[in-house]
């Protein structure tokens, strides 16, 4: 009897999550726009750069920041130069942290792909909380237990087809969207719309709705206008350009080869970042120190006509469209 009483209180336990999550997955698959795909998290960034310690000379490692996780297509440069790049680029950090962990750490010598994010590139080791983070990431591979291995193993069997996993949408996340009027101290984070979706290999691609929707893209530039334009590091240029072709020139000692990026922008951005970051003290002195190999969206009629469609990330058409003349490049400087 006992035995029989718990399984219908398991019954009516289930029964209830069911109920309660049914609508909620609902809501957000059909009025939020939710997209299927895997959280960018700790763990599946620490599971791609364990991979990199398996690397040939013959394979390839991307850094930097959102621009090179959204407008390269790691699947294009598979199908054409029989390698699928590792994707360790991260939405809102640098590569600051990521470099020297690649070429102090592991002993991998084949092609490292270094975008440059102006606002984000040219920071130091304490920047603001976004490259700390990346910070984060770097220690958190090194240290990650076999229990969070396995853990993440379960957790993105269900990620891409449940909304409820998904950290933006979770409930402590809602929470912090309630329609608080602001006060003197306190501010609401902003509420960021859909962008991407994003795949295990960490291949991103901006969905539909931010492509075509205005009021998406109008509130994602609101958002990028209200981080202010400025460039607090500009007094460090000569400490963060000495970081970069340090650790680049004991890359290319043991072999390694270095390309830079310089991916497209317009809107606002075309407009601030040349006088932020001017570019014969900034891109051109980096190419200069580091001596290599670079690609700046604006010398090229076909990346230079790109427009993203918030200011700052490519379309999936205009991400393979950069992708293909990256790969061009990359074949005809003799790096791929």
């Amino acid at each position: 009897m006992k035995q029989g009483l718990n399984f219908r209180h398991f019954l009516a336990a289930a029964g209830i999550a069911v109920g309660l999550l049914l609508p909620y997955e609902y809501y957000f698959r059909q009025i939020e726009g939710w997209v299927p795909g895997y959280d960018d998290n700790a763990e599946i960034w620490s599971h791609w750069r364990r991979k990199v310690d398996q690397l040939s000379d013959r394979d390839i490692v991307i850094l930097g920041s959102s621009r090179a996780h959204f407008d390269l297509n790691i699947h294009l440069f598979d199908s054409a130069t029989d390698r699928k790049p590792v994707m360790l680029a991260t939405p809102g950090g640098s590569p600051f942290h990521v470099l020297p962990d690649i070429v102090n750490n592991t002993e991998f010598k084949g092609l490292l792909i270094l975008s440059v994010s102006p606002g984000l590139f040219f920071t130091t080791a304490d920047g603001f909380s976004a490259i700390k983070t990346r910070q984060d990431r770097v220690e958190f591979a090194r240290t990650q237990t076999y229990a969070s291995r396995f853990s993440q193993w379960v957790y993105q069997g269900m990620d891409p087809h449940l909304a409820y996993l998904e950290p933006d949408i979770s409930f402590k996340a809602l929470i912090h969207r309630l329609p608080f009027p602001d006060r003197d101290s306190v501010r609401h984070e902003p509420i960021w719309p859909p962008f991407v979706s994003m795949d295990r290999y960490r291949n991103i691609r901006m969905i539909d709705a931010m492509e075509t929707d205005t009021s998406f893209q109008g509130r994602q530039t609101r958002i990028w206008d209200s981080f202010g334009w400025r460039n607090p590091y500009k007094d460090s240029i000569d400490v963060i350009l000495s970081h970069y072709a340090g650790h680049i020139a004991t890359f290319k000692a043991r072999g390694g080869r270095v390309v830079l990026l310089r991916p497209p922008v317009n809107g606002k951005y075309l407009e601030m970042e040349p006088q932020l970051y001017p570019r014969e003290q900034y891109w051109d002195e980096l190419l200069r120190r580091s001596e290599c190999k670079g690609h700046h969206f604006d010398d090229h009629p076909e990346t230079s006509s790109l427009q993203p469609p918030e200011w700052s990330h490519l379309t999936k058409r205009d991400a393979d469209i950069y992708t293909r003349a990256i790969i061009r490049f990359l074949k005809q400087e003799g790096l791929l």
